[in-house]
């Protein structure tokens, strides 16, 4: 090796009035690298002892405004019990940190986290004023034929746009969910395409939908499936709805489906009803295949914190995962834990923060 740096050296020299000064320092680092049989030169990421992805040096000085950071140091405090789920993350809104994060690249079944897309084009399509929260929206045949959790619609009836999404989100209702697919575009499979050009938007490039509802996939077509990544995207697209936000934090809530008018259902989500005061949202799912998985989000006096957590075998110890790492991460910032009462100088700026 000796050898071939005197050689480089006398090349080098005789071409030099033919380089800039940036090119000369990538041409004699480009060969240095070669003849020392090195790759080259990058910046690689790891999370909770996992490789994530790389960046080239040059990719790593552009400047990006909205990037994610990593805080790889806040890891070993934070995880809780990571091993029992496929992937997930804790993500610190605030301070536009992922603090925490297992496979968060790797696609998988996701349920009725599935609905959250559904719900953001709702939201998105009464801002633009091209729906409203009062729209009649009458019962089909094939929303009650849906199977799976069900607010039990009866065909011919009318709701509104708001009581389905209520049932939607609160109850995970199939054939509400679907009905609003229906509504929104001429069909449930022109909807689905809808969904899937709203994740490309987004840049949510290892999502993909087949249908509206999380369901398990007619046969010759894949379960929907994403990744913590763009979940964590998706999920902060439904945050700058605060109307999406305080319906998906409801303990309860009640619509006439046809067969009674004051039918009650509860909050699949029971980490609202628990840390009724913490947890606001968003959305669970479950089915054979995605397991337990949630998109989890909390607001601890007033500083927001998302936690997404995929395939844990029941929805006990994907609670408990998840009050863990948030609980992990608000005492560490010096917030205490989950449903634990706010030190009285922090519970008094709370209150001033309170509209």
């Amino acid at each position: 090796m000796m050898y071939g740096i005197p050689a480089f050296y006398k090349g080098l020299r005789s071409v030099k009035n033919r380089l800039n000064p940036g090119s000369l320092f990538v041409a004699f680092a480009t060969v240095c690298l070669v003849l020392m049989g090195a790759q080259p030169i990058t910046s690689k990421v790891y999370i909770d002892g996992e490789y994530i992805g790389e960046d080239t040096i040059a990719q790593m000085h552009i400047s990006q405004a909205n990037a994610l950071q990593f805080d790889i140091d806040l890891n070993p405090e934070i995880a809780y019990k990571d091993y029992a789920m496929r992937g997930g993350l804790v993500y610190d809104v605030t301070r536009n940190k992922i603090v925490w994060g297992k496979k968060m690249e790797e696609p998988v079944p996701i349920a009725s986290i599935t609905k959250m897309m559904v719900a953001l084009i709702t939201m998105e399509e009464i801002a633009a004023d091209k729906i409203c929260w009062d729209d009649p929206v009458k019962v089909t045949r094939e929303a009650v034929l849906i199977q799976g959790s069900k607010v039990y619609l009866k065909q011919g009836e009318t709701l509104t746009v708001r009581k389905l999404l209520e049932a939607a989100m609160i109850r995970s209702g199939n054939d509400a969910c679907y009905l609003l697919a229906q509504f929104l575009g001429d069909s449930e499979e022109e909807f689905v395409e809808r969904m899937n050009r709203k994740a490309e938007a987004l840049g949510m490039g290892n999502t993909k939908f087949s249908n509206s509802t999380g369901m398990p996939a007619k046969r010759g077509h894949k379960d929907n499936y994403s990744t913590p990544m763009d979940l964590l995207k998706l999920a902060k697209e439904a945050l700058k709805y605060p109307d999406l936000v305080d319906i998906a934090s409801r303990k309860r809530e009640t619509i006439d489906n046809g067969y009674n008018p004051e039918f009650t259902f509860d909050n699949r989500n029971k980490l609202v009803s628990k840390y009724e005061e913490d947890i606001d949202g968003l959305k669970t799912g479950f089915t054979n295949n995605a397991r337990y998985c949630i998109v989890a989000t909390s607001k601890r006096c007033d500083y927001r914190v998302i936690s997404i957590v995929l395939g844990v075998e029941n929805s006990y110890l994907r609670n408990q995962i998840v009050v863990g790492m948030l609980s992990n991460y608000y005492d560490r910032i010096g917030l205490g834990v989950l449903g634990e009462k706010l030190p009285d100088d922090l519970a008094k700026n709370e209150e001033t923060t309170k509209d």
